[in-house]
């Protein structure tokens, strides 16, 4: 079994939820769950698409591997696919960050100068709970179970480049969107 996350950014009301629920959760310096997004230039009335970020846990995970070459082996992925990092080995060099092709899912904490990320709230999850920003999602947006389950019923969902635990649907929206007044500058991640 295989954890997984769906997303339908169709769904999704940019409320910011998921956010706070992940922060009040977790306790993190950052938020690791955010919603970014954009309206659409000239439309009347606003045109407003969100974008929900998190870690894509991806399967073959570029910072787990550039931790590994470093020698920390800070960062580790469990058997149902959840990446995660352990604090007691984290350096906080931050050369995951950049191994990361997905930017701003990795945040350094400037308090304990150590990486942080989502792990689908993986103390939740062994005590048999959804992630917090599944069940606060105020979109009803989010799902999350087993990837198998999630992709036989989310048929049009599809991740964002590679093997990856993270799965949207509708994707890829129009064209025409600058970013909004409110939302977190993702900078040139998130394409496809």
């Amino acid at each position: 079994m295989r954890w997984a996350m769906h997303i339908d950014l169709k769904s999704c009301i940019g409320c910011n939820a998921c956010s706070m629920a992940c922060k009040q959760e977790n306790r993190g310096s950052g938020t690791w769950s955010f919603v970014t997004g954009g309206e659409r230039v000239g439309s009347s009335p606003p045109d407003v698409r969100a974008f929900a970020v998190l870690c894509m846990m991806c399967w073959d995970a570029p910072c787990k591997k550039k931790c590994d070459s470093l020698g920390y082996k800070a960062i580790l992925q469990r058997p149902d696919g959840i990446v995660y990092i352990d604090q007691a080995k984290c350096t906080g060099c931050r050369q995951c960050e950049e191994a990361c092709k997905y930017k701003g899912v990795l945040n350094f904490n400037p308090s304990t100068k150590k990486e942080e990320k989502c792990h689908f709230c993986m103390h939740r999850l062994d005590q048999g709970l959804q992630p917090a920003c599944v069940i606060t999602c105020m979109g009803v947006t989010r799902d999350f179970g087993d990837i198998a389950s999630l992709t036989a019923k989310y048929t049009g969902a599809e991740g964002m480049g590679g093997h990856v635990s993270v799965l949207y649907d509708n994707l890829n929206g129009d064209d025409g969107y600058k970013l909004t007044a409110g939302y977190r500058e993702c900078g040139t991640c998130h394409g496809k």
